[in-house]
């Protein structure tokens, strides 16, 4: 088996994946400021920017200029650590949370349509498939 050939061949199918609405969608959630919301919804208490620079791969600057626009948006508030007033703590607003519900909703429902064209089968195939390359990706790779 050429498994060189079928990397091009999976690249090339991740490509077109990508033009999709569902799967530009389901991107939209694992970067960028919707990573950001489901961070902070998982933290309630707050996080520093710092943390969500190392868990985005991002720079501090970047996420400086997200906050900002985060901010703008009425999605998070910024303010001074409890514990040090010279470091600031992110919180997500109601605002954010409920965009991010919006857009947790809109990609479920979209990967969900997919799943279900594709048929019980070959849903569970590939959620197989797709946890197994997960796996070696994470011990191997």
């Amino acid at each position: 088996m050429d498994y060189e050939e079928l990397a091009e061949e999976l690249l090339r199918l991740r490509t077109q994946q990508f033009k999709s609405g569902m799967w530009r969608q389901t991107l939209r959630l694992a970067r960028g400021e919707l990573l950001a919301l489901y961070y902070l919804q998982c933290h309630d208490g707050g996080v520093y920017p710092r943390e969500l620079s190392d868990e985005m791969s991002v720079s501090t600057a970047r996420i400086a200029a997200m906050l900002r626009d985060m901010e703008e948006k009425g999605w998070i508030v910024r303010q001074e650590a409890p514990s040090d007033n010279r470091h600031v703590l992110v919180t997500l607003t109601e605002e954010g949370r409920s965009e991010m519900r919006r857009q947790r909703e809109k990609t479920l429902d979209s990967v969900s349509a997919a799943l279900k064209a594709l048929g019980p089968e070959d849903a569970k195939e590939l959620i197989r498939i797709l946890n197994r390359l997960n796996e070696i990706c994470r011990d191997h790779i």
